[in-house]
């Protein structure tokens, strides 16, 4: 399920915020606004990539089950098994795990 840009945005400032008070974490000039405003950004658009790809792992997934001669009925236990078998080997193919 894809969330919405709004969502994303919060979940992004929530990071910042959560990173800012981590102890370890050094963010230089965290109380200037335009540094904020960017890690803000680059954050959101890490989460919006991962988004992006869980969705293209999802309809590949999808697709293969799909394919079988005889599909499980989406939502039974059945399928939801293979779902998640798929989904580890499309994972482990992209990414050679």
């Amino acid at each position: 399920m894809r969330m919405s840009r709004e969502r994303l945005f919060a979940l992004a400032d929530r990071i910042v915020a959560e990173l800012a008070t981590t102890e370890g974490v050094v963010i230089k000039a965290l109380a200037d606004e335009r540094t904020r405003g960017h890690l803000r950004t680059e954050v959101f658009r890490v989460l919006e990539d991962e988004g992006k790809l869980e969705e293209s792992i999802d309809q590949e997934v999808r697709r293969t089950l799909s394919s079988y001669a005889r599909p499980a009925p989406e939502g039974s236990a059945e399928w939801e098994v293979l779902y998640h078998k798929t989904r580890d080997e499309v994972f482990r193919r992209r990414f050679r795990l």
